[in-house]
């Protein structure tokens, strides 16, 4: 693993146990080893650091998700199947999940970030929008009918996470099927 990837993963693994505010430059060096001008090589500070994080996960999920998501299948087959792609990501990346959800409702966020992140999903997006255009979707603005998606897909992971949910594959069909019937058109 290079510098930078330790510095990456010990930023991730911190995230994961004391929170995005908790996590301090001083405690980054010490668990990662790497000597304070090495972060500084790679980030500008601990902002950067965690945009760089952020983002490289973010472009990570949105690959996870969007597989499969130009095959000739119908528009509900395609719903299903980014709902369960971006699902198993964050089941099998807990530590990414708690950082993209930390991250996704901090002050950090800034408009840039979004604008980039958003390019990392746009064939989702199109998707949508193409859902709401032909009259499959309900007339929502996008950014809503997206939020309500990975609300959902959030919520699923995060109680499985906290043992408040026995996932089987009959809970996962019912919990998109339930997820497609909020924003399809009756």
């Amino acid at each position: 693993m290079s510098k930078r990837e330790i510095i990456l993963a010990t930023t991730l693994d911190l995230i994961a146990d004391v929170g995005i505010q908790g996590t301090s430059l001083p405690d980054i060096i010490k668990k990662s080893g790497v000597a304070a001008g090495t972060i500084y090589y790679y980030f500008e500070g601990k902002e950067d650091l965690i945009d760089t994080l952020y983002l490289e996960i973010k472009q990570e999920a949105s690959k996870a998700f969007t597989e499969g998501i130009e095959q000739d299948i119908s528009f509900k087959e395609k719903f299903f199947l980014i709902w369960k792609n971006l699902c198993s990501f964050y089941i099998n990346n807990p530590k990414k999940f708690e950082l993209l959800e930390d991250y996704a409702n901090s002050p950090l966020v800034k408009n840039e970030i979004k604008a980039v992140t958003r390019t990392y999903y746009q064939s989702a997006i199109d998707l949508f929008e193409s859902g709401i255009k032909f009259g499959i979707l309900r007339d929502l603005p996008v950014n809503l009918i997206i939020n309500m998606f990975t609300g959902n897909i959030s919520t699923f992971a995060r109680m499985i996470f906290l043992e408040e949910l026995n996932p089987s594959d009959q809970l996962l069909e019912k919990t998109i099927q339930a997820s497609w019937d909020s924003i399809k058109i009756n």
